[in-house]
């Protein structure tokens, strides 16, 4: 049953012009910001503007031997809007079309439908991580035969975890994405506040409490302080554009992990619960 609920839902968001206009959006972001106008900026770069040590570590990242640390460089701000955006729509859009009375009155049941389109968008999500990884390396190699340098990938190992990072940060985006506009039953709302959330709410509030071990230990237990665990232990990518994530210390990245494990599954418990407690108007 709910094989079935995921194999309907995975048709239909395939299908959706929105959910491609948004992958093809956060992979044009990926390759034209981070690899076409900072190879544009390190080689047109006018003479004294900006150090040299700058824009030879701009060009370095730009090589396949950092295709890891280069792809996740954005993953938990900036490109994880599009994650966030994804989860929305394949949730909030049912209640902008007034479906929702007619899919949890005559379908298998309401759980049934919320694990489906759970498992629909982690699909989702996971070919939307390879596709970025994919695009990403061709773009690297691109500008290494260009300069002349080695187009050599990182270790199989490494870009596995990698993928399985992006995976991870992009997933918990989306269910975020998903609970709020199960929440608040649209898009608009859901986005707003996600995107509040993301790039400014987390962190400027920790940012305002007293600095301190103790505060410390408080955020490591919030999701977007982890996501920034999780993608800064690949490593820091130089870039021109971007919010820098720099947490002084060594990262824990199994707590990393575990924390945005527990935030997703805790949101998709309560987008459950929601539908399956919750009037349907």
């Amino acid at each position: 049953m709910i094989l079935d609920s995921a194999r309907a839902e995975w048709f239909k968001l395939l299908r959706r012009p929105a959910i491609r206009v948004t992958i093809a959006l956060l992979l044009a972001f990926g390759v034209g910001i981070g690899y076409v106008l900072t190879y544009l900026l390190v080689t047109h770069s006018p003479p004294g503007r900006g150090a040299s040590a700058d824009l030879a570590a701009l060009r370095t990242d730009l090589y396949p031997a950092s295709l890891v640390k280069k792809s996740l460089s954005n993953a938990s701000t900036l490109a994880a809007v599009f994650a966030l955006i994804l989860g929305v729509l394949a949730q909030g859009s049912e209640y902008a079309w007034q479906t929702v009375k007619t899919a949890q009155t005559q379908l298998p049941g309401r759980v049934a439908i919320v694990l489906g389109r759970l498992l629909a968008i982690a699909l989702l999500v996971l070919l939307t991580v390879l596709a970025l990884f994919a695009v990403d390396a061709l773009a690297a190699s691109l500008i290494a035969r260009a300069d002349g340098r080695s187009t050599s990938l990182p270790p199989a190992a490494v870009v596995a975890e990698g993928i399985a990072a992006g995976w991870l940060i992009f997933g918990f985006m989306a269910i975020l994405g998903f609970g709020l506009a199960t929440l608040f039953r649209q898009s608009a709302m859901a986005i707003g506040l996600g995107l509040a959330y993301v790039l400014i709410i987390e962190n400027l509030v920790f940012g305002l409490l007293p600095s301190g071990a103790s505060f410390k230990r408080v955020h490591d237990w919030f999701p977007i302080a982890s996501a920034g665990d999780l993608q800064q232990s690949f490593g820091q990518a130089a870039s021109v554009v971007g919010i820098e994530i720099v947490h002084p210390g060594a990262v824990d990245v199994t707590r990393a992990v575990v924390v945005l494990i527990l935030w997703a599954c805790g949101l998709a418990v309560l987008s459950g619960a929601l539908v399956r407690f919750r009037d349907i108007i």
